[in-house]
């Protein structure tokens, strides 16, 4: 009877694992708590997979505090946790940002007699590449090797990942190339790493000869192999290589939702070819993938770049009206864009409307407009504009200073000039040389030794 009366608690306490997993992996934390406790109330106990699965919930819907107060419950109910329990806390810290808190759970870990598994180290070593520790990420992987714990795929791949990070595409690819030598096996995580490390790098030759290298393997290209050779093509200048790319994303039924189709439209558009850019964003609607934020600015920035206003707000409510909230980036499209038409008052609007939502950090569409204003000749509300911003750049000070010396005020585009390198920023050359020709002309001699003295002192801190 003892031994029946195991079994079925084993099997009862299964189905309690199985279904809080599922109520996890939907989101209802609220709903898996409570079918916990009901289990503790009728008497079948949690076990550790049980706490693991809770945890690792709360970590990724919460953050790593909330994971470590399931840990402290465990404790409490006198369950011990295992290697599960500190990986899924680790993962919590990594995905925080948080290198420290992820090293000293590793540490807690080998002093409570837990020994760490390739997912343990993977997990570190994820975490302290992602935070920019790349040399504690190799003495980490020194250490499993020094350890005996066999490194899988995924260790590999984590490496990969954060030479290219660090910089290190030349040593990425030279690892890759001595992984096939010794022949361990590549899967499409590994090539998908690759292609899309080097095209980060800037190595598009290197990374369509891996891609042709896939296509010689039994594992065939996926979405986010397309999807990536087509950005570097974009971003490299090879268009007509980025649409053949899209193409066969779209032949050979690899688009699950509209960011494919919104990467090319921008690319279109960029190069001025409205009436193809057209053409996609019908497909993109006809093929009936929901629409998000981005694609909403797609389309947005399009009208915007074809003088269609109109049409630009007409989908900023269909946005709305749809449960998306704007983003900054759809206000520094519609700032852009009616800046471009002429229409001033409408963009200070804008921008009023944005400071009401508490977007004041929204640099772009700041800058356009104190572009416009400068080129109406309108520097004094340029200038009133400027000292409202809470973050300025080079461009900010480009405009202003350009806008200032277009309409003789050499004097005061000197000053602008020197409280903009005093803050660490900087202007273009063409801006710097118009301050300088200005106030030699306007006979300021002493303003001239100014500027010169602070783009002295600006190169000296750079260097």
């Amino acid at each position: 009877m003892a031994a029946r009366r195991r079994a079925q608690l084993d099997l009862s306490r299964r189905l309690l694992n199985v279904c809080l997993a599922a109520l996890c992996r939907g989101g209802c934390l609220a709903r898996a708590e409570s079918v916990l406790v009901d289990a503790i109330r009728l008497g079948l106990p949690p076990d550790v997979v049980t706490y693991n699965t809770l945890l690792a919930a709360h970590c990724r819907a919460e953050g790593l505090d909330a994971g470590l107060a399931v840990v402290h419950r465990m404790r409490d109910a006198g369950v011990r946790p295992d290697a599960v329990t500190y990986n899924s806390l680790i993962a919590g810290a990594s995905r925080r940002g948080l290198p420290m808190r992820a090293l000293d759970l590793f540490d807690e870990m080998l002093r409570s007699g837990v020994a760490p598994d390739a997912w343990s180290y993977n997990a570190l070593m994820h975490c302290l590449f992602r935070s920019g520790h790349p040399e504690d990420a190799y003495r980490v992987f020194a250490d499993m090797a020094e350890k005996g714990v066999a490194p899988c795929a995924t260790t590999y791949n984590t490496l990969l990942d954060g030479l290219f990070r660090a910089g290190h595409a030349t040593n990425a690819y030279r690892m890759f190339r001595y992984l096939q030598r010794v022949g361990l096996p590549m899967g499409i995580v590994t090539y998908n790493t690759m292609i899309n490390g080097l095209c980060r790098s800037g190595k598009v030759g290197y990374a369509r000869m891996v891609l042709k290298e896939l296509g010689r393997t039994e594992h065939a290209p996926n979405a986010v192999t397309y999807t990536t050779v087509m950005k570097c093509c974009f971003r490299y200048g090879r268009f007509e290589q980025g649409l053949e790319t899209f193409l066969s994303l779209l032949e050979g039924g690899y688009i699950s939702d509209a960011f494919p189709y919104c990467t090319v439209i921008s690319a279109l558009v960029k190069k001025g070819r409205m009436q193809e850019a057209n053409i996609y964003c019908e497909l993109m609607i006809q093929s009936g993938s929901r629409l998000d934020n981005a694609c909403y600015n797609t389309l947005i920035y399009l009208r915007c770049q074809e003088g269609k206003l109109d049409d630009a707000f007409a989908l900023l409510n269909m946005m709305e009206e749809g449960g998306l909230e704007n983003d900054e980036y759809t206000f520094s499209i519609l700032v852009n864009g009616l800046c471009k038409m002429g229409q001033i008052e409408a963009a200070e609007k804008q921008l009023w409307y944005m400071e009401m939502r508490g977007m004041q950090s929204n640099v772009v569409a700041y800058n356009s407009l104190i572009d416009a204003l400068c080129k109406s000749q309108e520097v004094d509300a340029a200038i009133r504009l400027l000292h409202t911003m809470k973050l300025k750049d080079d461009f900010t000070y480009t405009s202003l200073v350009h806008g200032l010396c277009k309409v003789g005020r050499y004097h005061m585009a000197s000053k602008f000039l020197r409280i903009c390198l005093h803050e660490g920023n900087n202007v273009l050359a063409s801006a710097k040389r118009a301050v300088i020709s200005g106030l030699r002309s306007a006979g300021f001699k002493n303003d001239v030794r100014k500027v010169r003295s602070a783009l002295y002192m600006a190169r000296l801190l750079r260097s």
